[in-house]
């Protein structure tokens, strides 16, 4: 089945019995990001918030790395 929308595929399928990601700001060696507390000690880079374009091609901070 192919499903059309406008509308976010996050949203269309939600679920609320699944536990939801918390996001949080943060700034890393001056880099504004999204990141996810994923374990105990642990976070990942979900988006960076930058507008410095140096920013986006620092390996060290791509999206899905952890910190």
């Amino acid at each position: 089945m192919i499903h059309y929308s406008v509308v976010p595929a996050d949203m269309v399928f939600y679920d609320p019995t699944l536990p939801q990601p918390e996001y949080r700001e943060a700034v890393v060696e001056g880099v504004p990001m999204l990141v996810e507390q994923v374990g105990l000690h642990d976070t990942r880079i979900v988006r960076l918030l930058s507008m410095d374009p140096a920013h986006y091609l620092d390996p060290r901070f791509q999206p899905g790395s952890r910190l």
